[in-house]
């Protein structure tokens, strides 16, 4: 009687191999309270978002955006070499900048009103939208080799299809659009200069990082695919 409780406690359990954030929902969860709490504090009066219309679209974007990538996007492989220590330091600058929009944003400091307001929004959601696209093609593309850490996974295929055969980077891409479109959705002009001079670099640092790797591993086969396509913009860069 003892191994058959032994056994229906073994199956309820996760495998030992597992973690917590290996889970899309638990990663959904921690995301959005991480994020919701810094939103919370920055605005200082946690209701204050709220008669707040642009703030309030703001945050259901980025939560909508944030979701997305929570439930689909892993951490990392567990058997594969990781090069760079502090590769994802773009995405820690790219969020702090949101949150300095959101601490200018509450404080009512804007490029303007009237006219300006609707098209910085309507701009903004414009290529924050093309952005999320982008992301989505990606991960969709990649499957089981996108993940946030820059790993070559054991039986690492390189992908150029679909997206891939015109910009090597595109989950890049659609991060640098979707971020500077929710910065400029909140007519930020803190938080667009900290992105310019702060993140661009390290997302720039972060691809070389990426490319260095590919290289490593799939060596010629890689330089010819870097020959015939773009970095982060199709016949600009």
């Amino acid at each position: 009687m003892q191994s058959n409780k032994i056994g229906f406690y073994r199956q309820l359990s996760f495998p030992r191999s597992q973690t917590a954030l290996s889970q899309p929902i638990y990663r959904v969860i921690l995301s959005v309270f991480l994020f919701e709490s810094a939103f919370i504090m920055v605005t200082r009066v946690p209701q204050s978002f709220v008669w707040n219309p642009r703030l309030l679209a703001f945050n259901i974007l980025f939560l909508l955006w944030l979701i997305m990538e929570a439930s689909r996007v892993r951490l990392g492989h567990r058997k594969a070499k990781t090069y760079g220590k502090f590769s994802r330091s773009f995405l820690i600058v790219s969020v702090s900048c949101l949150l300095l929009a959101v601490l200018e944003s509450s404080s009512g400091n804007r490029l303007g009103g009237g006219t300006w307001m609707y098209l910085s929004m309507a701009v903004g959601t414009c290529m924050f939208s093309v952005g999320v696209y982008l992301r989505h093609l990606s991960i969709r593309t990649l499957g089981k080799y996108f993940v946030t850490k820059v790993q070559i996974a054991e039986e690492h295929q390189l992908v150029t299809h679909g997206i891939y055969s015109v910009i090597r980077h595109p989950s890049y891409t659609g991060l640098i659009l979707g971020f500077l479109g929710l910065l400029i959705f909140s007519q930020s002009i803190l938080g667009i200069l900290t992105f310019i001079f702060l993140a661009l670099p390290l997302y720039l640092y972060r691809i070389t990082i990426e490319e260095r790797a590919l290289i490593e591993a799939f060596r010629e086969q890689y330089v010819i695919y870097r020959k015939n396509t773009y970095r982060l913009l199709p016949r600009v860069f």
